[in-house]
């Protein structure tokens, strides 16, 4: 038998050769690509439900400095020193998951997030003293704050590909703030 006797044979290996060869780095390389984007998305969900922590955090202390001051009636009071130094402590965190929020996040998510973070200040500068506040104006600042984190909850949720969900204002996942007046007379956050 001739070398040309075995050319289809060996053409046929070769080619099976090389087409396993493709097919095999073609599979990796999808593999490691779900994997990396498996790996970005643990990375953002953390950095989003840290930054979401964090400003309830704030949130909730504000309010309780406030009740010190007797202006919300429905959460434990704490001592306007004690909680203002817990506050700024929460403002330096919110300040450095900030950033994972601008390294991971999509463009309307950091917006979002700013949003967010903007409601926070008001809401710190009525427990510090720095904005006036009354009843009413609490209750805006309150209302402003919870739009926005619906807002930022909706923006990560949308940027990491999960289903989107209506979040009612109303809403609740504690009881520890419940700013006058509002909707949800039990609950708060």
């Amino acid at each position: 038998m001739s070398l040309l006797d075995h050319l289809p044979t060996i053409l046929a290996v070769a080619v099976g050769g090389v087409l396993t060869y493709v097919g095999t780095g073609l599979t990796e390389r999808s593999r490691w690509r779900r994997e990396l984007g498996v790996r970005w998305d643990e990375r953002r969900l953390a950095a989003y439900t840290e930054f979401a922590a964090t400003a309830k955090r704030i949130a909730l202390l504000s309010s309780r400095v406030l009740a010190c001051r007797g202006l919300i009636t429905s959460i434990s009071p704490i001592g306007r020193d004690e909680g203002l130094a817990l506050l700024g402590q929460a403002e330096s965190d919110r300040s450095v998951r900030f950033e994972s929020i601008l390294l991971l996040a999509d463009g309307p998510t950091i917006t979002a997030a700013q949003a967010l973070t903007e409601t926070l200040w008001r809401l710190e500068g009525f427990a510090t003293g720095d904005e006036p506040v009354d009843d009413q104006i609490w209750r805006d600042g309150f209302a402003d704050y919870r739009r926005a984190r619906a807002e930022f909850y909706q923006r990560a949720r949308t940027d990491m590909g999960v289903r989107a969900a209506e979040i009612p204002l109303t809403a609740v996942a504690s009881r520890q703030v419940n700013p006058p007046g509002s909707l949800a007379a039990t609950g708060t956050d």
